[in-house]
């Protein structure tokens, strides 16, 4: 029986298991709150969170308010959490907007709305978890030191847990906290939204100036995010490795091949390909190769994914430039020959064939697909309607790729580069794939400086989530309360005087809960139910 029951934890999934642990601890905490919250140093919040509380350790709040500038900080922190209100609700009305204007195949998982590490698949937990951790401890903190500095009592301070820590918590006195004035309580609440706003950049500068300068790519090249269907290549295990020669070509502007080639196109040339541990070299053919056809255009029926275009009426294609240059000489509804060479039956055994048809109009592709991009001079342009690539390799310069995963786009796009950074993990870079950090030479030892990678990027993750999200007025967040007190603030001024009633404040925080739901809810349910 017994050994029954270990095997059948043995094939348990990593995230059965996680999903077990968290059902016995919740039963634990029904079972056993009614003990933990008569105990003097336990109690349980929300019925799952189990709070370890510490009153002997509360000094070091005092230690730390003594020597620091948290006064000076507490009166910048007000303006900090006006910044990240206005961004927040920029945000949550962009998300609304391109809700009800734009169709997407895939709608977000709602897991993703949560962003807690586990529940979010984006989110690695053993990162996530630092991360929030580290975080919290941190907003807290400043809460305390902050309530100290202004002479507010902290009665105690702890450790917040779910079954791992998750975070701490500072426990100011009640009574002096709700007697205090709104603009003490204020830059109280401030703060913690504040520090958290200012890790965020720090982690940024960080990662983006001192981490990125320090990896060094081992080889010039050209990154490989995707390897084509058809292409000879296809089952090397090459994505995530890096293009370091083909042919007598080399370095980092291999690149642009797909645009700048010079290679005459079905020459079988040698690729030179480095993985992290070693160089592979690999035969294939260059030049451009078709790896998809558009429904309703000349090359639909007539070419197929995996050939490679030779020529078109007997001008040589040698890349995107030269094809691009001959249909752009040539008229829409003119007749053409175009050379085709397949390698399905091996690279020695190339089928080499022509194909004639029609051309339409560059204009009658574009203004279906991208009404924007569309001139008038495309309606004499030509246009067959195939995607390529060079060689099926989808190649990406190495230094792009480091700018993204290191933050330093910011540098040279601006605010987009920073929104990059943010999305990394939605688009699978985040923790760094291992395949590209292999692609460096770094202080520290490999394990040591991407571990240090990822846990700063996480922390700037979390920490501007945090921040942002804390900054917004609904009552489970510390934007409530400072919207509360700038209101309070606010009502001394008789133009304000309608906030001296507490009533209309209620109302007020309750009306901006109401729209920041709305909001929420028209961005999670539209997508799906349209």
């Amino acid at each position: 029986m017994i050994d029954i029951m270990v095997l059948e934890v043995r094939n348990m999934s990593y995230l059965e298991i996680g999903l077990l642990i968290v059902f016995i601890w919740i039963l634990l905490m029904i079972v056993l709150r009614p003990a933990i919250n008569r105990s003097q140093h336990f109690q349980t919040m929300g019925g799952i969170l189990l709070l370890i509380k510490v009153k002997k350790n509360r000094k070091i709040l005092d230690r730390i308010a003594g020597t620091s500038k948290s006064k000076l900080f507490s009166r910048l922190s007000v303006p900090i959490v006006y910044v990240l209100f206005i961004m927040g609700i920029s945000l949550l009305v962009l998300g609304t907007i391109l809700s009800l204007t734009v169709r997407v195949k895939q709608n977000i998982p709602v897991t993703e709305y949560l962003a807690l590490p586990g529940i979010d698949p984006e989110i690695p937990i053993v990162y996530g978890l630092i991360a929030f951790a580290i975080s919290l401890v941190i907003h807290e903190m400043f809460h305390g030191i902050v309530a100290r500095k202004h002479g507010i009592k902290v009665n105690s301070v702890g450790l917040m847990l779910f079954v791992v820590p998750i975070g701490a918590f500072v426990e100011p006195d009640e009574k002096e906290i709700t007697e205090t004035t709104p603009v003490i309580r204020r830059r109280i609440v401030g703060a913690g939204i504040a520090i958290n706003f200012v890790i965020a950049i720090i982690c940024f500068l960080f990662l983006s100036l001192a981490m990125s300068h320090a990896a060094v790519q081992t080889y010039p090249g050209a990154y490989v995010d995707t390897v084509c269907p058809g292409s000879p290549l296809l089952h090397k295990n090459l994505t995530e490795t890096e293009l370091i020669s083909m042919g007598n070509l080399k370095g980092n502007d291999l690149s642009t091949l797909i645009t700048n080639s010079t290679i005459v196109p079905g020459t079988l040339v040698t690729a030179s390909f480095y993985n992290g541990q070693k160089i592979i070299n690999y035969t294939t053919p260059a030049g451009i190769q078709v790896v998809s056809t558009y429904k309703g255009y000349p090359a639909y029926k007539n070419i197929s994914a995996g050939d490679f275009i030779i020529s078109v009426d007997n001008t040589t294609i040698y890349n995107e430039t030269s094809l691009g240059n001959v249909l752009d000489r040539t008229k829409p509804g003119t007749d053409i020959h175009v050379g085709i060479e397949n390698f399905s039956a091996g690279l020695n055994n190339p089928v080499i064939s022509t194909v004639s048809f029609t051309t339409r109009s560059t204009y009658s592709f574009y203004e279906k697909v991208d009404p924007a991009a569309v001139t008038s001079a495309m309606k004499n342009e030509s246009f067959i309607g195939v995607g390529i690539t060079y060689s099926g390799l989808g190649l990406t310069t190495m230094g792009y790729f480091k700018s993204l995963v290191f933050g330093s786009s910011a540098y040279s796009v601006g605010p987009q580069g920073v929104l990059q950074t943010i999305a990394l993990p939605f688009n699978g870079l985040s923790p760094v794939p291992s395949g590209f950090a292999h692609l460096f030479t770094v202080p520290m030892g490999y394990t040591v400086f991407w571990f240090s990678v990822n846990t700063i990027y996480w922390l700037f993750w979390v920490n501007i989530l945090l921040a942002i999200t804390n900054a917004l007025p609904l009552a489970i967040f510390d934007g409530a309360q400072f919207l509360r007190d700038t209101l309070m603030i606010a009502s001394r001024r008789e133009r304000f005087k309608y906030f001296r009633d507490e009533k209309n404040i209620a109302s007020v925080l309750s009306l901006t809960t109401t729209i920041i739901l709305v909001l929420l809810m028209i961005e999670i349910v539209v997508p799906r139910i349209i």
